[in-house]
């Protein structure tokens, strides 16, 4: 369950892949870099410190 939104999923999503598309790159401080989609972007953006969200997939 969602506690925010109240949803409720018949299925593990802690351990689910994201199944919305890939349209943003984290990039981390040690230059790994990881596709996510608009929402991981947005979570993502007030959480790392030392890296970047860039719009776009990775080169």
């Amino acid at each position: 369950m969602d506690f925010i939104c109240f949803n409720v999923w018949p299925y593990d999503r802690l351990d689910a892949a994201c199944a919305e598309p890939v349209t943003h790159t984290v990039q981390a401080d040690n230059g790994d870099r990881y596709a996510v989609c608009d929402g991981h972007a947005l979570t993502a953006r007030p959480q790392i410190t030392d890296g970047q969200v860039l719009p776009g997939l990775p080169t």
